[in-house]
């Protein structure tokens, strides 16, 4: 009975760590890659949760949207657009709000699993002037990245020399055509060009992008862009678990915008 009790409780045992293992290492808990129209749900999702429509300042009732909470509703897709940071407030689980960061495979000596870093610390401007995307400028504070893994957290921000260098920034400047984009129409896909500097280096890079001007007064944008870390002087970081992390990885972004 003893014997039977000893090989009962080892079973046990093993099964409780295989369990643990999977839960800590092997179930890929990174969130989906950005995608416009997830992002427009999760918008709805936060508008709707707050109240608001997005066109209407709830404190006076106004259906103008020109209140100070509200963006400006307008025709047509031109003017200055500027990072929101009242609706939606950024979620690493749900992906809500405005953020930035990067996707980049790790194999473990446990299995591979997808490590994903993001900052809802998002700030900027798009300008569309008669069609065109004529400016931007995004800024993410580097020192606030999160992780599906808060233990990497620590390793992310010294591996990009967050103390040093706080800000990863991206710069456009040059006319790309957007005027196919429509208030309230479906998304469009474009690709743009710009510096980023991330780590203290800049380069150039360019962004596929998709967006779509909702007729709520929002518009939003999501894009990414495949980079080696070693471009701009990245060593990924590295653990007793981790047997390698890829040499290339994926920065992404979500922007929610008000005029």
């Amino acid at each position: 009975m003893n014997k039977k009790y000893l090989i009962g409780g080892g079973l046990v045992a093993v099964i409780a760590v295989a369990v643990a293992v999977w839960f800590l290492f092997l179930k890929d808990d990174a969130p989906d890659a950005v995608d416009v129209g997830s992002a427009n749900d999760q918008l709805d999702a936060d508008l709707a949760a707050d109240g608001d429509g997005g066109d209407a300042d709830p404190d006076d009732g106004d259906d103008e949207g020109t209140g100070d909470d509200a963006p400006v509703v307008a025709d047509g897709i031109d003017g200055v657009w500027v990072v929101d940071d009242e609706v939606g407030e950024f979620d690493f689980e749900s992906a809500s709000g405005s953020f930035a960061g990067f996707r980049v495979d790790e194999e473990l000596t446990v299995g591979a699993v997808t490590a994903v870093g993001r900052s809802g610390n998002v700030t900027g401007t798009v300008t569309i002037t008669d069609g065109q995307l004529t400016g931007a400028e995004v800024t993410v504070d580097m020192t606030t990245i999160s992780s599906n893994d808060s233990r990497r957290e620590n390793a992310i921000r010294r591996a990009i020399n967050a103390s040093e260098f706080p800000e990863a920034t991206f710069t456009f400047a040059g006319g790309v055509d957007v005027s196919s984009l429509e208030v309230g129409g479906d998304a469009q896909s474009f690709s743009i060009e710009g510096d980023l500097t991330v780590a203290g280096v800049t380069r150039s890079v360019e962004f596929d992008i998709d967006a779509n001007v909702r007729d709520d007064g929002f518009a939003v944008i999501v894009g990414s862009t495949g980079l080696f870390w070693e471009d701009f002087g990245v060593t990924p970081p590295s653990a007793p678990i981790v047997v390698s992390v890829a040499d290339d990885g994926i920065v992404e972004f979500q922007l929610i915008l008000a005029r």
